[in-house]
């Protein structure tokens, strides 16, 4: 058995994706009827929107970085991760077979949620329908330029430290380039600290990827120009994030 089976095949024993498909199907639609929507009904059409892509998120930073960080731990000191090197596998194939494995239970439950959001919650009007289609494809590709190299990052961290360890490292790396960034910059308006700016400069700003508030306030697609820069610089962080992995990822402990 390849590594990329016996990963998968782990992944599928244990099920757990099973409750997080189950919340990313129900939820969108449970979440938005728990609000007053009767006093303006063409608000829970995005609501409902929000609430899947915010549970893919979750999801993504919960179980997938999670999933990555857990295994590359098991692997390596299990012993799995060499004996494969000694049947000949080269590091940067396990890495990508290890991620693939992750990455293709994780892909069907990205699927549901752009099929809830693009269909369940697409508007009437045949212009904003199609600015709300762009949205939703502009937003997958963001979000998967963040989360496929964080995952990179997840397994090689649980190769060299504990699982848990690297779980952490990742999803804080996360959620400071989400949410952190945004504090950072409120702080440094009214600081000329050079170290702080240059910390920001130099902070990964997966912010840039979250196009919620584009879905919940119908603000239409993102400019060609502008989304391709977007793309561009979150594409040089994921390359850099796994050009970083691979030297951090090793066969075992």
């Amino acid at each position: 058995m390849g590594l990329y089976k016996l990963t998968l095949a782990s992944l599928l024993a244990r099920k757990t994706f099973v409750i997080f498909a189950f919340v990313l199907i129900v939820f969108p639609f449970a979440l938005p009827l728990m609000t007053p929507w009767e006093t303006k009904p063409s608000l829970l059409e995005p609501a409902r929107a929000q609430a899947a892509w915010v549970l893919l998120w979750v999801t993504a930073l919960g179980w997938l970085l999670f999933q990555g960080a857990t295994i590359g731990d098991r692997w390596s000191s299990d012993g799995i991760l060499e004996y494969f090197k000694a049947v000949g596998l080269k590091k940067h194939r396990q890495i990508a077979q290890i991620w693939l494995a992750c990455f293709t239970v994780f892909s069907g439950l990205a699927v549901i949620t752009f099929t809830i959001s693009t269909f369940t919650a697409m508007p009437r009007n045949p212009i904003e329908a199609q600015h709300w289609v762009t949205t939703n494809f502009q937003y997958l590709s963001l979000f998967l330029l963040v989360v496929a190299p964080l995952l990179v990052l997840a397994i090689a961290l649980g190769t060299r430290i504990n699982g848990a360890a690297a779980y952490a490292v990742s999803v804080s790396l996360a959620l400071y380039g989400l949410f952190g960034i945004g504090h950072l910059e409120v702080f440094i308006a009214d600081n000329k600290s050079f170290i702080l700016n240059l910390l920001y400069v130099a902070s990964p700003h997966y912010h840039l990827s979250d196009l919620t508030s584009r879905l919940v306030f119908k603000l239409g697609a993102i400019p060609t120009t502008e989304f391709a820069l977007i793309a561009l610089y979150l594409g040089a962080i994921a390359l850099i994030a796994v050009g970083i992995s691979y030297p951090l990822y090793r066969e075992g402990k």
